[in-house]
């Protein structure tokens, strides 16, 4: 056999055993799962675990109005993270190897799970959940996904304290469908109706919310809303100037920027209100 070849074929086996020296040296350089998610809350988790958004793809986004709306479908290939089973149905997605749940059934209404996802004693479980599913399906990045699980915790704490920092003194009368579960873990001035009283109030009881805005106004608390404020309080809430609606959240944001621009919007507002 001629020199040259013989170095060649050499040549060629060399760099093979080293290219897999190094695949299985650095298996994080493998090839990462891609996971499609129905929830844009999920997906705000997922995106955060996961480091980037690359290999995260929502299915659908918030509107204006904070409701959820459908964007897209699965693609091949992608590992579907759904809540339950009935939001893989109501995004008619059919059970089958690729589709994940976070639960076997949410034992939760809509205004509960979105109240759970600013709670920062549930935020932990609920990603906890989704860290499972993607270190099952990328069991190369599972000591990563660990890291970033932690982190995760992290930064809700240090969420919580700079917002507690920002508004230590201020008083708020929340009427917030779902983020004023951030501020009344966070505030001692966040003031909210027991809950047979915040139901009453959802059944139109308007003289009894009425006097609450009013004492609110009296004392210079802050009316906040956000855009699952119920729309019978919605109605009576705009009537008073010292008000705020809370923006939702969006898909292309960093979810603890979003938590963070909540406490900022409110400081805003407040920073120059004294209350009585």
């Amino acid at each position: 056999m001629p020199v040259i070849l013989l170095q060649n074929i050499i040549r060629k086996i060399t760099f093979t055993a080293f290219a897999l020296l190094l695949f299985f040296l650095n298996p994080t350089e493998a090839i990462a799962a891609n996971f499609a998610v129905t929830s844009p809350w999920i997906g705000f988790i997922a995106s955060f675990i996961a480091g980037d958004t690359v290999n995260v793809r929502y299915l659908s986004t918030w509107d204006s109005n904070g409701n959820v709306v459908k964007t897209s479908s699965p693609r091949s290939g992608e590992i579907i993270i759904a809540i339950d089973a009935k939001d893989a149905e109501n995004f008619k997605i059919k059970k089958n190897k690729d589709l994940r749940f976070l639960y076997d059934e949410l034992r939760m209404t809509k205004e509960q799970f979105y109240s759970a996802c600013f709670d920062p004693a549930m935020l932990p479980f609920i990603a906890q959940s989704v860290m499972k599913i993607m270190s099952e399906e990328d069991k190369a990045r599972y000591t990563y996904f660990q890291r970033r699980l932690a982190e995760f915790q992290s930064k809700i704490e240090s969420t919580i304290d700079s917002g507690r920092h920002l508004l230590e003194n201020t008083k708020i009368l929340d009427i917030t469908g779902a983020e004023g579960t951030l501020l009344r873990s966070s505030l001692a001035g966040a003031i909210r109706p027991p809950g047979t009283v915040w139901e009453g109030w959802k059944k139109g009881d308007t003289r009894a919310l009425k006097a609450a805005l009013d004492e609110a106004q009296r004392r210079n608390w802050l009316i906040l809303m956000d855009p699952w404020t119920p729309e019978v309080i919605r109605l009576e809430a705009v009537r008073y100037e010292y008000r705020l609606t809370l923006a939702p959240p969006s898909k292309d944001q960093d979810y603890f920027v979003f938590l963070h621009e909540i406490f900022l919007a409110i400081w805003n507002k407040t920073k120059n209100v004294k209350t009585k």
